[in-house]
């Protein structure tokens, strides 16, 4: 029997307006079952929202996409990607872009970055910043943090 991997997650919103869902893109397996069936919609300022994604024999592989506003009252797009696959170094991802820009022709990029990304990523821009980092094992947590100056 194949082994399966699950990867727990938090997103900690440390910005002074909520951080509302967008988008997100599972390569391999889904949003877990009852309390974390899916990914919070919206994370209140100083809070954090909680996920489970479950994988299938090849692993929990996907992203989670956010908008958040920064001081200036700009948005932007947060995403939050992951690559937990079982006998395989963990991977995490994170990348900040203008409002919209993650559509569906992104995903072959962001995949081939995740890939080649280590356990941290870190991305700024406009003043916001995301910091994303992924523990060992086949059910590790990945932790992401949100900002804005």
């Amino acid at each position: 029997m194949s082994q399966q991997a699950t990867t727990y997650g938090s997103v900690k919103n440390i910005t002074s307006s909520p951080i509302v869902y967008q988008i997100s893109k599972d390569w391999q397996g889904a949003v877990g079952s009852g309390d974390l069936k899916s990914y919070p919609v919206q994370i209140q300022p100083s809070a954090t929202g909680t996920f489970e994604h479950v994988g299938n024999e090849n692993g929990s592989q996907a992203a989670v996409v956010y908008s958040v506003t920064n001081s200036a009252g700009k948005a932007y797009d947060v995403l939050l990607a992951w690559f937990n696959q079982p006998n395989s170094p963990n991977k995490a991802y994170t990348l900040i872009d203008e409002a919209g820009s993650f559509t569906t022709d992104r995903w072959p990029g962001v995949f081939n970055t995740l890939i080649n990304s280590s356990k941290k990523s870190t991305s700024t821009v406009g003043g916001c910043t995301s910091e994303v980092e992924i523990a060992d094992g086949n059910f590790p947590k990945f932790s992401a943090t949100i900002s804005s100056a």
